[in-house]
Order: C-alpha cells, then sequence, then structure tokens
C-alpha cells in the first residue's frame, strides 16, 4: 500500500486518536496478511465514527446536515404524491393534511431527539 494513501487514510481520524493509534493501524496495513479491501472499509468507517462522536464544530455541522437532509426528504411528499402512495381512500383534504403533518412532525422530533442524544454522546466524551 502506498505510503501517501495510508498517510490520508490516517489524517481522517481525530488528531489525538491519531497520535496514541497512529502506529498501530500503518503496522497492520503492512502486515503481509491483511486483507487490504476489509482493512480500508474498516479504516473508513472507524475513522467517521470517531469524528462523528469527538467533540468538535463538526459535531454541530454533521447534525445541522444530517437534519436537513431528513426535513428535506420529508417535505418532498407533496399531496399529490402522498396520494399515489396510500392505498386506502381519504375522504377530505383535510385528513391527508392531518397525515402529512403527523408524518412530517414525527420525522422532525426524532431528528431533534436523536441530534439532543448524540449531542449529551459527545459532551460526556469531552468531560
Amino acid at each position: 500500500m502506498p505510503d501517501r494513501l495510508v498517510s490520508v487514510l490516517l489524517r481522517l481520524y481525530p488528531e489525538e486518536f491519531r497520535a496514541r493509534f497512529g502506529p498501530q493501524i500503518e503496522a497492520d496495513l503492512y502486515h503481509p496478511g491483511t486483507n487490504v479491501a476489509f482493512a480500508l472499509f474498516d479504516i473508513l468507517r472507524t475513522a467517521i465514527y470517531h469524528r462523528a462522536t469527538s467533540p468538535g464544530p463538526y459535531v454541530w455541522l454533521a447534525a445541522v446536515a444530517c437534519a436537513l437532509v431528513i426535513i428535506t426528504l420529508s417535505a418532498s411528499i407533496t399531496l399529490q404524491g402522498a396520494q399515489r402512495l396510500l392505498p386506502a381512500k381519504i375522504d377530505s383534504q383535510i385528513q391527508l393534511y392531518v397525515l402529512l403533518f403527523l408524518a412530517v412532525f414525527l420525522v422532525l422530533l426524532s431528528v431533534l431527539l436523536l441530534a439532543v442524544n448524540w449531542l449529551q454522546k459527545c459532551s460526556k466524551l469531552k468531560a
């Protein structure tokens, strides 16, 4: 594996983690019996996890980005699209509006609860 690729992969980790475990990760990558594809997947997966759970401004950025994506996806449901998706007939437009409101409300509530839970975990890691 090229040295440049290894250095780029290690830079995905937070600085403290990189200082502590960087040499061990390099040794594991250069070991002859290492499955390179699995090792790359594992490094990317754990780097994203460590970046997402370590305290820092990117936690807020990731939470806001995730919330925006989920809100955008939930807002993309239109009345006409909902009518095509629903197998049962809805008697009035009010019932359809209530259904859409509840769907968007549940999505927003779940995003808010997940963000609060995530930020609480990150603040515990910082302390």
